[in-house]
């Protein structure tokens, strides 16, 4: 059964457990909104999401690297790293039951073989209490749990409301998009008045692999 950490109290107890805040993931969030609203109709319709995702990694890692976090990318998949080394963060645009403690999200779009094997490695964690691989075998950041912060953008009335939580999957499920979650903590939302709501846009690059074959 999932745990879902909904209450103000619960939520702030459990981030700071991992070494995170909720001031700290808003304003990462908040941040990214502001660029991503940077963005016009004119621009290709998958970059606000992209810089939107982008950039939400930046800035997370811009806030918790000073506080003994470190950056990884195995297998081009971005992390912001705990400082003992034991879980990783990744970002991901999820469903539109992302933050409601009743539903059950998952990723928006289908993931890219690495993320999946992350994913993979959560679920080995959760079943063996350990990794297959032992940690000096490793590429940094792989080999280990992964949560992902997951957002919503809906739109409102007054402009856009953007809706997150920070989630550990336990299976990578069989159509690529994540659905399967054993702990959720579910953040605030954030409402933006007057930003220009791209809430139908393409977003991340986590389920992108690209194909390398061997010229004949």
């Amino acid at each position: 059964m999932t745990v879902v950490h909904a209450e103000d109290r619960q939520v702030r107890d459990r981030l700071a457990e991992l070494g995170l805040s909720v001031q700290g993931i808003d304003a990462a969030l908040r941040r990214a909104e502001s660029e991503r609203n940077f963005c016009t109709p004119l621009d290709p319709v998958s970059l606000p999401g992209n810089i939107f995702w982008g950039r939400t990694i930046r800035f997370l890692r811009e806030t918790y690297i000073p506080e003994g976090w470190t950056s990884a990318s195995p297998s081009n998949v971005p992390l912001l790293v705990s400082p003992s080394g034991d879980f990783a963060i990744a970002a991901s645009s999820g469903s539109s039951e992302t933050g409601y403690a009743a539903l059950t999200p998952s990723t928006r779009y289908p993931k890219g073989n690495a993320v999946m094997k992350r994913v993979e490695a959560n679920r080995q964690l959760l079943l063996f209490g350990g990794t297959e691989v032992e940690p000096e075998q490793q590429e940094a950041g792989n080999g280990i749990p992964t949560w992902f912060l997951l957002y919503h953008h809906l739109k409102t009335d007054q402009g856009t409301r953007l809706h997150a939580e920070l989630s550990f999957p336990n299976d990578p499920g069989s159509r690529g998009k994540i659905s399967s979650w054993n702990e959720r903590i579910i953040l605030p939302w954030i409402d933006f008045e007057g930003f220009t709501p791209f809430v139908d846009d393409a977003d991340d690059q986590g389920g992108i692999d690209i194909p390398i074959e061997r010229l004949p």
